[in-house]
């Protein structure tokens, strides 16, 4: 099993290797030719930050309940998919902003199939490569692995030019057999080269006795298939994270307390173009068209500075090349930067339970001793689709 971190390349620390890693590229001049990309739209290259990757919630709805959603899926009553209309300006704004790829999740995509499609599709008609797509696998079964991966292909999830595209297979709490989880992996590995479709498992694991289920999943798999394919399945080992945003979710008791102080030394610059292990600059857009400049499960909310469904993409850019706090932590390669603003009496006193609960406490510290105001402060009026698209299409760029 390919474990995560491995085949990591960041721009100015030597030279990019191909095919390599769970984000492999397939091209050395990756950096080149997204800068070139960014300059051709008119953004500045040179910007603190410009996303390589968004990472898309296309719908909320989810065919599974787990106790721990890093997402906050809902039922499928209760959830939302974003329209085609929404679907066509977003992917307009993604090109306006030459983004060089696209990562869908949700909620589960795969239960919104038309809008998958249609985005899979979109995205290859505006050159942007899909460079991650997530799913619990239920589709899995005998009557439909086969033919669900022929409509993939057929819609351009393999056509991309810069990123080989990965298939996601999460199998944390969620009820899916593992055999069909197992026939999807089997499927990929024997239908395509590690050139063509990279495969992940991602499982996430309880804090207090971080069990996962990939050992289960690789009996299930050799009882089936035979020997698991190790060198092509690559794997995100995570525990569970507390996310507000969810209402009802299971407490995570996570032992013991790590001092922010040593988040911040762990933490690794997520805004240098990277690719291979990751793909960074990356950001999240959720189903609501809020837009994070980090698509970590449990983002601080401060990091959102902007709705996409209601401001154009190199508008919000703006907003976040202009934050005080994204520009500190990007001059100092990660978190650590703020050790000079945030005074160690609080850092090394104060215990967290992950990177991201560092990060909320110290945007809050950056900002009171600062006097800056990170992310938007305030609403931003709701602007319809079709005056949206109107605008778009309009040589003024003013809605007709």
């Amino acid at each position: 099993m390919i474990k995560e971190g491995l085949y990591e390349f960041v721009e100015g620390a030597g030279p990019v290797e191909p095919f390599l890693g769970k984000y492999a590229v397939k091209t050395p001049q990756i950096f080149e030719r997204v800068r070139e990309g960014w300059a051709r739209v008119g953004l500045d290259p040179s910007s603190v930050y410009l996303p390589m990757r968004v990472e898309m919630e296309l719908t909320t709805k989810c065919n599974d309940t787990c106790g721990h959603c890093g997402m906050g899926a809902l039922p499928l009553a209760e959830g939302r998919t974003l329209t085609d209309k929404q679907i066509r300006y977003l992917l307009d704004q993604f090109e306006s902003i030459a983004l060089p790829s696209l990562a869908i999740t949700g909620g589960e995509p795969f239960t919104a199939w038309r809008a998958l499609l249609a985005t899979i599709e979109g995205a290859r008609e505006r050159r942007i490569d899909i460079s991650k797509l997530t799913t619990n696998g239920a589709w899995g079964t005998p009557g439909r692995c086969g033919p669900v991966f022929e409509r993939l292909e057929k819609a351009g999830f393999l056509d991309s030019r810069l990123f080989v595209p990965l298939l996601m297979l999460s199998i944390g709490e969620q009820s899916t057999p593992l055999e069909h989880v197992a026939r999807i992996l089997r499927h990929a590995v024997s239908s395509y080269t590690g050139r063509e479709l990279n495969v992940a498992v991602s499982s996430l694991a309880d804090p207090a006795d971080r069990e996962h289920r990939l050992d289960q999943l690789i009996t299930v798999y050799e009882s089936a298939y035979g020997e698991f394919p190790h060198d092509r399945v690559h794997s995100t080992m995570r525990v569970y994270l507390t996310n507000d945003r969810l209402d009802g979710q299971e407490e995570v008791r996570r032992p013991g307390h790590t001092p922010v102080s040593k988040w911040m030394d762990r933490c690794f610059d997520c805004f240098a173009p990277t690719v291979g292990a990751y793909v960074l600059p990356t950001s999240l857009l959720k189903q609501s068209g809020d837009w994070y400049t980090c698509a970590a499960f449990n983002v601080p909310e401060k990091l959102a500075f902007g709705n996409l469904l209601r401001e154009r993409a190199r508008d919000v850019i703006g907003y976040a090349n202009r934050s005080a706090y994204v520009a500190k932590v990007r001059q100092g390669r990660g978190l650590k930067a703020l050790h000079d603003v945030v005074p160690r009496s609080f850092t090394e006193t104060t215990g967290c339970t992950s990177f991201c609960d560092s990060c909320t406490l110290l945007i809050d510290r950056f900002d009171e001793a600062t006097g800056e105001t990170t992310g938007r402060s305030a609403p931003v009026p709701l602007i319809p689709v079709a005056a949206l698209l109107s605008r778009a299409n309009s040589p003024t760029g003013k809605a007709s």
